[in-house]
């Protein structure tokens, strides 16, 4: 055995040749056909779009006086794109600033080249590519950043045919204008059809209106051969009888807005208006929708996606839901490649999805409600003081006091406001994502309600909220039942008749002794703080007592910004730990 291995070893030896290399690049044909396979030419055509979007922006941020990319951009005023269908060609025309030659010979084109625009919503470096082999054979680039122009032609037989990968541009002097065009012939068959069909132009338009609502609403200028496109945004109606719930927080860099009302054209059926006729056409613009930096994915999704147990039905017509996700790196946000679906895995949109559902449990405690009013012949009318024509409070919360402290600082994350910016009991910035129900609402009048104008219902909020807020810290952390415990305890000591243990509701000093006596939940980085504010909580509540319950007791608004600005710091940790 031992000398059949040893001479089989000598002819391995004896045959050797030397070592050579196994080719596994792919072929162009197995790179373009994988690429272009899974997206249908709406999307194509959209990438395009979310490019010269892409390259607005980076406009808009690089003539900014700060390094401020931590939001999206506020306008997109005097930007431009040009889309035109024909039988024969597409042609996509912006001008939002080009592309410059040094990213067209490395970046541009390259296949899986990850997009390095901040805030963007072209991040896979795929889009440019897959649209121009999904849509024609033969596409011409012409691009020019105001200092660089450059052209090149890619066709797509000869490209597949040849063994080199790159392909032949030409630079140019500058015209002085900046922007880029791209035209595209030799179309296949199925979109030349599609191209060259008006009612499937018209239909594209709508939907380009829908998917680029909010760069519409900012000014961008999007035209659908010669024709503007409109904002075609589903709108929130005002003066609902349905509460507007908005909710704002963080998560890993991203920053969620969810915003949940009634369709604008919608009446309920216990609404004097109510007309079913006009209703019903309405109802495929009902249910969530999805946006990523101003991108809408999903529009008016009714499916397990966005949350929808079961089939949508009666009971949920007239709901508009809308979550947005915000990031300066886009590859955080819930989106897939063709960015026509949301990625159901990642952590973000799975943490606002609970919202979402909680959202919608709502709007279905107040459609059954409704239906119960109808029912019995009552009516639902309008609440004092609302109109059609009032303009919602924007959900987002940190728009204004954002753009004020931009101008102080370039890390925009680290930055809490000063207690001079704002007049409210809490600023915008206070993160939402622990607030529900009872809570949420508190939370929002807190950021509405300004103290220079409601001093004395000002303090009534502050004690509310700092109880409610107590309450929802320590059942997040478990110890609610110790709180409880603890007050029972209390009153036993000073001898007070208890009738029902179970019907004890722990008061604002029982609380206040608990959190002095809990050193382990404020955290070893903000124990110091934290528990200082705990203290003036402490120390003001007598003022605030008297305050709201003697008729002769005033209070000067000094006094009662004073105490805002002691306490806030405890309500932060309560609201957001």
């Amino acid at each position: 055995m031992v000398k059949r291995m040893v001479q089989a070893n000598q002819a391995n030896e004896d045959s050797h040749i030397g070592k050579f290399s196994v080719d596994t690049k792919p072929t162009k044909d197995m790179v373009v056909g994988t690429l272009t396979r899974d997206i249908n030419i709406e999307a194509a055509v959209f990438d395009l779009i979310d490019n010269s979007i892409d390259a607005a922006r980076d406009t808009i941020f690089a003539r900014s006086d700060t390094e401020l990319t931590d939001e999206l951009p506020d306008s997109y005023k005097g930007f431009k794109i040009a889309l035109s269908f024909s039988g024969d060609s597409f042609s996509i025309e912006d001008n939002c600033g080009g592309m410059d030659v040094e990213s067209l010979k490395t970046m541009v084109l390259r296949f899986g080249q990850r997009s390095s625009h901040q805030m963007g919503i072209g991040i896979f470096g795929l889009g440019l590519n897959r649209a121009l082999f999904k849509l024609g054979l033969v596409s011409h680039i012409k691009t020019d950043t105001g200092s660089q122009r450059a052209e090149l032609i890619l066709n797509v037989n000869e490209y597949l045919k040849s063994d080199d990968w790159n392909l032949p541009a030409e630079g140019f002097k500058s015209n002085g204008k900046a922007g880029t065009s791209i035209e595209i012939t030799q179309l296949p068959d199925e979109i030349a059809k599609s191209f060259g069909d008006r009612d499937w132009v018209e239909m594209y338009r709508v939907d380009i209106g829908r998917r680029y609502a909010r760069f519409i609403q900012k000014g961008l200028q999007i035209r659908v051969n010669k024709v503007l496109v409109t904002n075609g945004e589903v709108r929130i109606r005002p003066d609902s009888r349905f509460p507007e719930e908005y909710k704002f927080f963080k998560k890993d860099g991203v920053t969620i807005h969810i915003r949940v009302g009634q369709h604008s054209e919608h009446r309920f059926s216990a609404e004097p208006d109510h007309d079913k006729n006009l209703n019903e056409p309405l109802t495929p613009q009902f249910g969530w929708t999805v946006v990523c930096n101003d991108r809408a994915i999903l529009i008016s999704d009714q499916t397990w996606k966005t949350g929808w147990e079961g089939k949508f039905h009666s009971e949920f017509y007239g709901f508009v839901g809308i979550v947005s996700f915000d990031a300066k790196d886009p590859a955080k946000l819930p989106w897939d490649t063709t960015k026509f679906d949301v990625e159901m895995n990642n952590s973000t949109y799975q943490t606002a999805l609970i919202d979402m559902r909680k959202f919608v449990a709502k709007w279905r405690t107040f459609a059954g409600r409704v239906k119960r009013m109808r029912s019995k012949g009552e009516e639902l009318l309008p609440l004092p003081g609302t109109s059609s024509t009032q303009k919602p409070k924007h959900p987002s919360g940190t728009k204004p006091l954002q753009k004020t402290l931009a101008k102080k600082s370039k890390n925009l994350l680290t930055i809490k406001p000063d207690h001079n910016q704002f007049g409210t009991i809490l600023p915008d910035d206070v993160d939402e994502l622990n607030c529900f129900d009872k809570h949420l609402a508190l939370v929002h009048e807190a950021k509405g309600l300004h103290l220079n104008f409601f001093t004395y219902s000002g303090m009534a909020l502050i004690r509310c909220l700092f109880e409610t807020s107590v309450v929802t810290y320590l059942e997040r952390h478990g110890k609610l039942a110790e709180l409880k415990q603890f007050a029972i305890d209390e009153r036993k000591k000073k001898k007070l008749n208890i009738r029902n243990e179970k019907d004890v509701v722990p008061d604002i000093d029982e609380m206040i002794a608990f959190l002095e006596n809990q050193p382990d939940i404020w955290g070893a980085v903000k124990q110091n703080h934290v528990r200082h504010s705990l203290r003036r909580m402490a120390a003001k509540k007598k003022l605030l007592n008297s305050a709201l319950h003697s008729p002769w007791q005033a209070i000067n608004k000094e006094e009662v910004f004073l105490i805002r600005n002691e306490v806030l710091i405890i309500l932060r940790h309560l609201i957001e730990t």
